[in-house]
């Protein structure tokens, strides 16, 4: 079996929508509800990741014009500096071969040389992926398991806006400000505070906490431009003290825009307790139900024991569509 390792900023348009058929393969094979991203959002990811550089190392399995399988690492460089991200996909009638083991070999090999110590990957529950990553030696204790939600956001605006008016009677000290794209200079040191936010969350076991400053939301926001990836954000702002207390953030994929995806929603501690995350989010879904009508839903991941942001997806209506199991092994 030929793997060839390739240059994840060279890929072109080709080469991602075959890299994209694989994936597609492997949905319908295990009966999953999520869409695939097309061609243009898989060459633009390998070339930018979500901080403006491309991925690390990109494997490819059988020949570059009929792929049997993928798999890419990648190595955060703000934080978990011991980290290695590995993702990876064998066609269904491609498995039990040996392939995704010698793509996984060739990772960890990389990882090793980069000084990683950790390995994280991750598989859908009910999937072949899971007994892969098991027989690897892989474990999801203290990994996060996440559920998959998504949510129609055209199906019931009316009950969106009772939602709406019964969050802002417990934020009369708050005002809403939505921000289209790119941050303005002036709001950029709010959104590093707002983005730090999310540490409050569950975590994986070992996982350090994401060290934001004004260079990375920069870095962020630039990354999805060249994604053509448009971002909508809610932010709230206490009147009484001028200061940023919460933030949902929404991506629009241009290249396939039905189906949009829920980025962090995240209140500062000092301002829990005055229903401001349902208030953010009724107003995202007002907001891009009137702007984007061609936005039909939203999915969203949460921590199965983010029990405060499952409570308020619920609310809003979001139905479980999957399951996805995070798993760790030392490299």
């Amino acid at each position: 079996m030929d793997i060839s390792r390739v240059d994840p900023a060279g890929v072109g348009l080709e080469l991602a929508e075959l890299l994209v058929a694989v994936d597609g393969a492997s949905m319908a094979a295990a009966g999953l509800p999520i869409p695939t991203e097309p061609g243009p959002s898989r060459m633009t990811s390998l070339h930018y990741g979500n901080g403006g550089r491309p991925l690390d190392a990109l494997w490819v399995a059988g020949s570059l014009e009929a792929p049997l399988a993928w798999a890419t690492l990648e190595l955060p460089t703000r934080d978990n500096l011991g980290a290695a991200m590995v993702r990876g996909v064998v066609r269904p009638e491609h498995r039990r071969a040996g392939i995704g083991r010698e793509l996984l070999r060739a990772a960890t090999g990389l990882a090793r040389e980069r000084g990683r110590t950790a390995l994280h990957a991750g598989a859908w529950e009910g999937t072949d992926g899971v007994g892969f990553l098991e027989a690897q030696g892989f474990s999801s204790t203290g990994q996060q398991r996440y559920t998959v939600r998504r949510l129609d956001l055209h199906e019931d605006l009316a009950r969106v806006e009772r939602l709406r008016a019964e969050a802002a009677a417990g934020a009369a000290d708050y005002e809403l400000v939505r921000l289209r794209e790119p941050a303005p200079d002036d709001l950029v040191p709010g959104l590093v505070a707002l983005h730090e936010a999310i540490n409050d969350a569950p975590a994986d076991a070992g996982q350090e906490p994401d060290v934001w400053d004004a260079a990375r939301v920069r870095e962020y926001d630039a990354a999805m431009a060249r994604r053509h990836q448009t971002t909508y954000r809610v932010l709230a702002r206490h009147l009484p003290s001028g200061a940023w207390a919460g933030m949902t953030l929404l991506c629009v994929d241009e290249f396939a825009p039905s189906v949009a995806f829920q980025e962090d929603t995240n209140v500062v501690r000092a301002h829990r307790g005055h229903r401001l995350g349902l208030l953010l989010k009724c107003d995202l879904q007002q907001w891009i139900a009137a702007e984007r009508p061609e936005v039909g839903s939203t999915q969203t991941w949460n921590a199965t024991d983010n029990h405060h942001m499952i409570a308020v997806n619920e609310r809003l209506g979001c139905e479980v569509v999957a399951h996805h199991v995070g798993f760790r092994r030392a490299v």
